[in-house]
């Protein structure tokens, strides 16, 4: 383009000559040089090919502005297809996270990519239509229209394999934060149930019936904050088994964590059951107890 922006400098630093040898055969005419036709005949054939060259010069500027643009265009192309190669080792990390707040942090990240890529996606729509535009124009084509529709059949192609790249990411990470989550929450029960063991597991029901009475009262609230935890026990046993289905990622122990809380789940419903019948027992003995007291006296006042 340069080259011929030096030939069009060129070119037109003779037009001032064109114009002296155009009035000059002007005022020949007008003193009616004996000649003239002759005159004349070379001044139209100059005008026809400074006209021809003028028109030579305006075709071949329009072909290098339709080679640059297009040029430009596959060179864009060619950049986006570097940037989308390097955004695929980035989808093709095999890291999940080690806990879940690792997990969210990862997907946080993801979520960027994924506007970067939504972003770059309509770039490349719009580069693909541009370039499309150069097999539909008649007459000089700056390209082989098949060389350009194979080139944006590959960016195409390029395009369709990150979105399935990042689709794929986006599901093994939603599948290890669903792993770790499920993880945390039996974690969080099994915690809650040990510490409930031990406050079951205590020896002491209570030394008089309102002592035992009290303690019982603190067993009958346990057993209902038992049934309540066991709704929501029962729905984290639910996501594990579901995760156990969908073959997520990591799913070795989500069993044997399973059996593991069951049967610890399944011990404290018996300790609490077996504390409740002892507090009863305490209570019915204490109340037995009292009534012989009082009969005691009663009969000694007699």
């Amino acid at each position: 383009m340069k080259k011929h922006e030096a030939i069009e400098a060129d070119v037109s630093s003779y037009k001032e000559r064109v114009q002296v040898i155009t009035e000059l055969a002007r005022e020949l005419e007008a003193e009616g040089y004996y000649d003239i036709k002759r005159i004349s005949a070379q001044r139209d054939n100059i005008l026809r090919l400074w006209t021809f060259l003028q028109e030579m010069l305006a075709a071949r500027r329009s072909r290098l502005e339709l080679n640059l643009s297009l040029q430009k265009i596959f060179q864009e192309m060619v950049h986006m297809i570097d940037w989308m190669e390097g955004m695929q080792v980035q989808l093709c990390c095999k890291e999940l996270g080690k806990h879940l707040l690792e997990v969210e942090d990862l997907l946080q990240k993801h979520s960027l990519l994924e506007a970067d890529i939504s972003l770059q996606s309509e770039r490349l729509k719009a580069l693909n239509t541009a370039a499309l535009e150069f097999t539909q124009i008649e007459g000089y084509q700056p390209c082989d229209p098949q060389v350009i529709c194979n080139r944006v059949q590959h960016v195409e192609s390029c395009v369709a394999e990150l979105q399935r790249l990042s689709g794929h990411r986006r599901g093994a990470l939603e599948g290890s934060r669903c792993l770790w989550a499920f993880l945390q929450e039996m974690e969080e029960a099994e915690s809650w149930i040990q510490e409930k063991q031990r406050v079951i597991s205590s020896p002491h029901l209570g030394k008089d019936v309102s002592s035992v009475t009290l303690q019982l009262g603190k067993q009958r609230a346990l057993a209902g904050e038992l049934a309540g935890r066991c709704g929501l026990l029962t729905q984290t046993i639910t996501k594990g088994e579901h995760i156990l289905a969908e073959r997520h990622f990591g799913t070795g122990n989500i069993q044997e964590r399973i059996l593991e809380v069951r049967v610890q789940w399944k011990k404290l419903d018996e300790l609490s059951a077996l504390r409740l019948q002892h507090l009863q027992e305490a209570l019915g003995f204490f109340q037995l107890k009292a009534d012989m007291d009082d009969l005691e006296v009663w009969l000694q006042d007699v």
